[in-house]
Formats: C-alpha cells, sequence, structure tokens
C-alpha cells in the first residue's frame, strides 16, 4: 500500500510539473511570436516608408535634371534674337530658301546658327532626351525633333507637344516677354528601372504632376494591375470624383510647379503585412506543437527512470547494500550520470575500509623510501662536486662541464620541491641531453628554443625530461649521425604551447591512436613513470591541458603540451 502511494505521489508530481511547463512554454510561445508579429509589422511599415523616400528622391532627381535640361535648351534658344529669327525661317521657308539664310546671316554677323544642328547638339549632350518641341506664339506649326531624328521637322502645332512634356519658355531678348515655348521629353526606363528594383513588389506607384493638372510621369510596380494604375491616372487626372481613399498617399511639392505622389494600396498592403505575419504564427504554432510532443515524452520517460532511482535508493535505505540502479544507454544522460555516480558511491561505501588501509601502508612506505633518498643522493651529489672541482684544477673542464651536469641532475631529481619553471625545466633538459652527446660526439644534435616570455611559468618537476627520454629509448639510432631533437615553447592566443620534436621513428596511425589513448587512462600500480605520468600531473596542475603527440615531417614523432596562460 505504502510503495502504490508512493508511485502515485510521483505521478502526480510529475503531471502537475508538466502542466506547469506547458503553460509557461505555451506563454513564452506566444509573447515571443506576438513580439516577431508586431516588429514585422513595424519593419514593413518602415521598409514601406524608407521605400517611399528613396521612390522621392529618385524622381526629384530625375526631375530636377529634366528640368534643367529644358530651361538650359529654352536660354540657349533666348540668347540671341537671331537664333529666334532663325527658327522662325525654319518653320515658315523651304529647306533651301532657309540653307541660304543660314549662309547669310553668317556672312554678315559672323554669327553661324543652324537649327537641326543645334538640335542634334542636344542629344548629344543630354542623354535621354527622347523629343524636343519649339513652339512660338500665334503660330499652328512647330518644331519637333526626336532622338530617332535628331534634325527635327516642321509639324503641326498638335503633333509637337503632349501631357508628357517638360516646359520652358522661350523670352526674346529685344522684346522682354515670352514668345514661344520649349517642351521636352525624356526616358524614363533607367528610373523605372531604379523604382522597380527600390518598390521589391510593395504595390508601389509614383505620379509626376505639373500644377496645371497634367501627369507628366506615372510608375507603377510589376505588381499594380494595369486596370489599377488606368483608375488612379483617371483620378489623377480629374476624370473622376473618386477620392483616393484606399491608398496612403503623400506628397510632395517640387519646384513650385510641381507635385510628386507616392501612393500605396492600402487593402495590398494589410494583405502583404499579413502574408508576412503567417510564417512566423506557423512557425509558432509548429514550434509550441512539437515542443508540447517533446516534453510530453521526456516526462513520461523521465518519470520511468526517476522511480527506479528511488526504488533503488530505498532498498539502499534498508541496508541492502549490494542493491544497484540499472542504466540503460537510451535513458537520458543526466539520470544516466547520476544513477553511475550513486552506484558508484555504494561501491565506494563498501571498498572504503580497505582502501584507507592500503592508503596508510603505502603513507608508511613512501615516508620509508624518502628518508632513504635523503640519505645517499646527498653524498653522492657532494662526492661529484669534489670530482669536478678536482677535474678543473687539473685542466679538464670538459670532463668538469660532464660530473656538473650530472650532478645537477642528481640534485633535481633529490629535490623536495614538485615543481619548477620553465627555465629550470629546460636548464635540466639541457643537461639531462648534453650527458648523451658526450658519450656519442657528432651523433646528436639538440636544440632548446623558449621564449623568454615563459621562463616563469610554473609546472611539475620532470614535464619534458620523461618525453626527452622516451626519445633516448625508442626513437635515437646511434648508429646513425643525424639524431635530432628539438624543445620549442611559444605563447599562442593565450595558451602555452610546448614541442619535443625528434627525428627518431615515426609510427603507425595505430600505435598513434593507442598512445594517445593511453595518456589518459588512469594509472594503476607502482608504474607511474613515462607519457602518461606526464599527463596526469600536467592534467591535474593546469587549466585545460592538452597532450598529442604525431608524426612529423622528420621521419620521428612531435610531443605537443598546450595549457591555459595564467601569467
Amino acid at each position: 500500500m505504502s510503495k502504490a502511494n508512493s508511485n502515485k505521489k510521483v505521478t502526480s508530481s510529475f503531471q502537475r510539473l508538466m502542466i506547469t511547463f506547458t503553460i509557461i512554454l505555451v506563454t513564452i510561445i506566444c509573447i515571443t511570436t506576438s513580439v516577431f508579429v508586431v516588429i514585422s509589422i513595424k519593419n514593413y511599415r518602415l521598409e514601406q516608408k524608407t521605400i517611399e523616400n528613396m521612390a522621392i528622391t529618385k524622381v526629384s532627381d530625375n526631375l530636377q535634371n529634366q528640368i534643367t535640361v529644358t530651361k538650359n535648351i529654352a536660354n540657349y534658344v533666348s540668347e540671341s534674337q537671331q537664333r529666334i529669327d532663325n527658327i522662325h525661317s525654319f518653320l515658315h521657308d523651304s529647306p533651301a530658301k532657309y540653307s541660304q539664310k543660314i549662309l547669310d546671316d553668317s556672312y554678315q554677323n559672323n554669327n553661324y546658327f543652324n537649327w537641326p544642328k543645334a538640335n542634334e547638339d542636344f542629344y548629344i549632350n543630354y542623354p535621354g532626351l527622347r523629343k524636343v518641341a519649339v513652339q512660338f506664339e500665334d503660330e499652328d506649326k512647330a518644331s519637333l525633333s526626336t532622338m530617332y531624328d535628331t534634325n527635327g521637322r516642321v509639324v503641326p502645332l498638335k503633333e509637337a507637344f503632349n501631357q508628357q512634356m517638360i516646359y520652358g519658355n522661350i523670352i526674346s531678348p529685344q522684346q522682354e516677354r515670352i514668345v514661344g515655348l520649349v517642351g521636352t521629353e525624356f526616358d524614363e526606363c533607367g528610373l523605372n528601372t531604379d523604382l522597380s528594383r527600390i518598390s521589391k513588389s510593395h504595390h508601389l506607384q509614383v505620379v509626376v504632376m505639373s500644377n496645371d493638372g497634367r501627369v507628366l510621369y506615372h510608375f507603377a510596380d510589376k505588381s499594380v494591375a494595369p486596370d489599377e494604375r488606368k483608375r488612379v491616372n483617371a483620378i489623377l487626372n480629374g476624370k473622376r470624383d473618386t477620392y483616393l481613399k484606399n491608398y496612403s498617399v503623400k506628397q510632395s511639392k517640387f519646384d513650385q510647379d510641381y507635385v510628386i505622389y507616392t501612393l500605396f494600396n492600402n487593402d495590398i498592403s494589410k494583405k502583404l503585412m499579413l502574408w508576412r505575419m503567417m510564417p512566423i504564427a506557423i512557425g509558432g504554432l509548429i514550434v509550441l506543437g512539437l515542443l508540447i510532443i517533446a516534453f510530453t515524452i521526456t516526462f513520461t520517460r523521465y518519470r520511468h527512470q526517476l522511480m527506479e532511482i528511488v526504488k533503488t535508493i530505498k532498498l539502499v535505505g534498508n541496508n541492502n547494500f549490494n542493491a544497484r540502479i540499472k542504466t540503460d544507454k537510451d535513458n537520458y544522460d543526466d539520470l544516466v550520470t547520476l544513477s553511475q555516480s550513486i552506484n558508484k558511491m555504494l561501491d565506494d561505501i563498501n571498498n572504503y575500509i580497505n582502501t584507507i588501509y592500503r592508503m596508510r601502508i603505502a603513507q608508511q612506505d613512501a615516508q620509508m623510501k624518502a628518508l632513504q633518498a635523503q640519505i645517499s643522493p646527498h653524498f653522492m651529489a657532494n662526492t661529484l662536486e669534489y670530482i669536478r672541482m678536482a677535474c678543473i684544477t687539473n685542466g679538464d673542464r670538459d670532463l668538469a662541464k660532464v660530473v656538473y651536469s650530472f650532478a645537477a641532475l642528481l640534485r633535481e631529481n633529490v629535490g623536495n620541491n614538485i615543481q619548477t619553471n620553465l627555465k629550470q625545466e629546460a636548464k635540466l633538459v639541457k643537461n639531462y641531453i648534453y650527458l648523451y652527446q658526450v658519450r656519442f660526439p657528432d651523433k646528436l644534435a639538440f636544440q632548446v628554443n623558449i621564449d623568454p616570455a615563459l621562463y616563469q611559468v610554473k609546472i611539475p618537476k620532470f614535464t619534458l625530461q620523461p618525453i626527452v627520454e622516451n626519445y633516448f629509448k625508442h626513437g635515437v639510432d646511434f648508429a646513425n649521425s643525424y639524431n635530432a631533437i628539438e624543445i620549442k615553447g611559444r605563447l599562442i592566443g593565450g595558451r602555452v604551447n610546448l614541442w619535443v620534436i625528434d627525428n627518431g621513428k615515426n609510427l603507425s596511425l595505430e600505435e598513434l591512436s593507442k598512445l594517445n589513448l593511453k595518456l589518459q587512462e588512469p594509472i594503476t600500480g607502482n608504474h607511474s613513470v613515462g607519457l602518461p605520468n606526464v599527463y596526469a600531473r600536467m592534467n591535474n596542475y593546469t587549466k585545460h591541458f592538452k597532450m598529442m603527440i604525431t608524426n612529423n615531417d622528420y621521419g620521428g614523432i612531435t610531443v605537443k603540451l598546450s595549457f591555459d596562460y595564467e601569467g
């Protein structure tokens, strides 16, 4: 009965926890989705306003350029009465008579003016110009040139001018009044391309109107239907009384004579915003559904695993120390870790007394060995120092150096310090290699190159020496004369990097893999020397320590050690 009540409590607790998490999750997803929807709406409106401003700027620049060109042509014609009279002759005289007038004027006034040639120059000087029309008051004829007929011709007045033209006044320098009109029309392909790129299918329309009610320019992006464009054009031309109530309209006056309208269809804008919000809303619902399903499955499995742990702990509480939690690879990692930790704790309790006993015996043995190590090696070190001094006295400095290097190694070996710095460790390695170099002259080359900035970095004593010793045990071949070993130390990216590089023997990929795995295995028994010992001590002493053994291009192996630099 008690067990059933316990299981019921666990199940009830998990159900409440799952409901709570589900409510929190739904709330978070709804709030997050709402925030993204609001941001999407704001971004759309900001994007629409940006498009609107960019379109107005583009059209304004283009319109300003067209107005400037038109004024330049009108001013060119108005520059002298001779040019006005010349154009009059072009409108009324035959081509032969007009050609003769040009020659006569050039002889009399030394000023050659040819209106067809002037028209041709307009199209050269002003790219994008499509038409130039010129008329004078009380005339029913006009001069019309196009980009395909640059010399121009005389046409009826109605044929020369249209609603899309920009006008400029011709002022007689003699009469000082307006005597004619210049009309220009331009190629809008470039402007249409720019506005299409700016619009990005936002259903944008741009209209340029003159103060006299003419529509000079009307752009509609590809998403605007032709009927809608015609309807807007008709409304702006005053042919319909319908107000643009379904449009977001912005008016910008330009040069006092023109107005630039930008129009967005409100109904279309709402649809576009809705299309933007739909993926966010659908995505939120999908994520919510998937998370609820995942939570349900997760909590169900979690509940079963946790009940197994509770059951085992109760058995242990009843003095059944042989009880263990069943661990399954399909279980969640945290519960597997928890189960393994509890099982390990139970194993440790069973072995605790024996472990303490073995540790005490080992401690006594270590103390005895340490006492013995302090007696004999010190006597040997003092004796070696005496031998070194005798060698110096007898002038045998090479032998004295050998004795000194050996004595230094001995002192380091019996010293009580468990740590050193890179400078001292490098010195120890040099002495160790030097002893081999004395034994095998001309057979061994070595180099120790540690960045001085790393000299004071603290490391456990005998970190590099075992690696070097490993080379002399397994890699060196004194039958050859090209044995070499190098020790480098550099500070790179906030990490201390140490390399021991030799040209001994390459290892197979399988051997390298096994050796690198063996480094990280726990050291057992009394055999705690060599590379695994270096790894174990450095891993405990430094932060984020890494050690890797690889083949190198010199035919040997490279041992790399790296750890965080702590200044």
